[in-house]
């Protein structure tokens, strides 16, 4: 049952959005770009520190407290969601991620390597329908439906909030 859900979600992100990120920052390279991480509202996993965000985000841990499988919903390559994970939680270029998920899938460690979605109403529509999936949405565009993890014990918009991007001019 898990496997047949799994590839309702795959079908359902890979025809879905379209291409890009949205940006919270759009037309403005001075604010502070957010990024929101949504689960679905079933998951009652506690709010995570960000340490335990990167365990998530990296597969160290691969599992919810209740058993349900994490499906990872990456951000689309170059938008402001994913150089927010790549510089905060994965500490890579992304060239080096996708090489680290492909040294990791072909030692045995992880079963799949994550999807990428092409835009975050893909990956809001992947969290909404697969309890065990997890995403990062910009701050602005979260919707009602999932829910939306502190980070740290902090909201996106509190002061101290780790997932936030500045870009200098």
């Amino acid at each position: 049952m898990e496997r047949a859900g799994a590839c309702v979600l795959l079908g359902c992100l890979l025809v879905s959005g379209t291409p890009g990120g949205l940006t919270a920052a759009a037309g403005s390279r001075d604010a502070p770009a957010e990024v929101a991480i949504i689960v679905h509202p079933d998951n009652h996993t506690p709010d995570p520190s960000l340490q335990d965000l990167r365990a998530i985000l990296t597969l160290q841990r691969q599992f919810w407290s209740d058993g349900r499988r994490i499906v990872i919903l990456l951000p689309a390559t170059g938008s402001v969601e994913r150089q927010v994970l790549l510089r905060t939680i994965y500490r890579l270029t992304d060239s080096d991620l996708r090489r680290l998920w492909a040294r990791r899938l072909f030692a045995g460690e992880i079963s799949a390597i994550p999807l990428t979605v092409r835009a975050s109403e893909a990956s809001v529509a992947g969290v909404k329908e697969s309890p065990g999936a997890i995403a990062a949405v910009p701050a602005g565009d979260v919707p009602t439906g999932v829910r939306v993890l502190l980070i740290n014990g902090k909201r996106p918009g509190d002061s101290g909030y780790p997932l936030t991007l500045v870009e200098k001019p």
